[in-house]
């Protein structure tokens, strides 16, 4: 009897083990896989061209590119990076980690001057700013806005505007607060909710925050000053110099590409025949 009993939890023992065993197995597969799996995209990522754009209208077109696989029937990869602010793109370009991006004339300047950046620049966007007040601080004219804030980037034409906006309030020693605020949803947002008083916002966020209540008290839609700006370092590269390339030629098709056609509402919806 005891020694059935030690045989059983000897066997016990061996299944128990050899479970353990391919369950670690298993995991070490898994690992080795991801593994793998990361090393292959990193590696398509390295090759493929990367592109910083914005949440703004005027990225519309690359989006539409994409979307539409204009850059893989060229056969460019094309690899979008999505950013919140310009400040994100201005970084995305510092430290190389896209080959282009979008971003105002301004920028540009701060890029090649403070930064050491050198850019060739590209095709001009229609990146455009309106000056919002909120609704809670009821400013309608310029020299309501002693002693307010103002959300604008810490770099680029947003912040440009914003001093000529308040210089005369300023020479009459008024005062006048410029704050920075990168991310344009939050600046959206704290414009709306009342946090603060002004912001400069690009459409389609201009929009969004007029629907919530805000006014217009500058409009500068028609001074466009958005770019393109490409690394001229990358550019160095002839294979990425070659994306490049398809790239703009990608874009150039998205202006006159039609949408794809979308299933007819009678194919939709009308029922089988047998």
């Amino acid at each position: 009897m005891k020694r059935n009993i030690i045989f059983g939890i000897l066997l016990l023992s061996v299944l128990f083990g050899n479970v353990f065993l391919i369950s670690c197995d298993d995991e070490e597969a898994k690992a080795r896989l991801s593994r793998a799996e990361r090393e292959k995209l990193r590696i398509e990522d390295s090759l493929a061209f990367k592109v910083g754009i914005l949440p703004t209208s005027d990225c519309d077109i690359i989006r539409r590119a994409d979307s539409l696989g204009i850059f893989d029937s060229l056969g460019v990869d094309v690899h979008i990076r999505h950013y919140n602010a310009l400040s994100e793109c201005r970084i995305a370009l510092m430290k190389n980690i896209v080959e282009c991006a979008v971003i105002d004339s301004v920028l540009v300047d701060v890029l090649k001057d403070k930064d050491s950046v050198a850019l060739t620049l590209g095709p001009a966007t229609s990146l455009s700013w309106k000056m919002l007040t909120s609704t809670k601080s009821r400013i309608v004219r310029t020299e309501q806005l002693v002693d307010k804030i103002i959300a604008t980037d810490s770099h680029g034409y947003t912040h440009k505007y914003a001093e000529m906006v308040t210089d005369s309030l300023i020479k009459k020693q008024k005062n006048v607060y410029i704050i920075q605020c990168e991310d344009l949803t939050v600046r959206m947002k704290m414009l709306t909710s009342g946090n603060v008083d002004a912001a400069f916002l690009p459409e389609p966020f201009a929009s969004a925050a007029i629907k919530s209540g805000a006014r217009v008290l500058r409009d500068y839609s028609a001074q466009t000053k958005g770019v393109i700006a490409f690394r001229k370092k990358a550019l160095a590269d002839k294979r990425i110099k070659k994306q490049q390339e398809l790239f703009l030629k990608g874009l150039e098709i998205a202006k006159t590409a039609s949408p794809p056609a979308l299933p007819s509402r009678e194919g939709a919806g009308a029922p089988m025949k047998n």
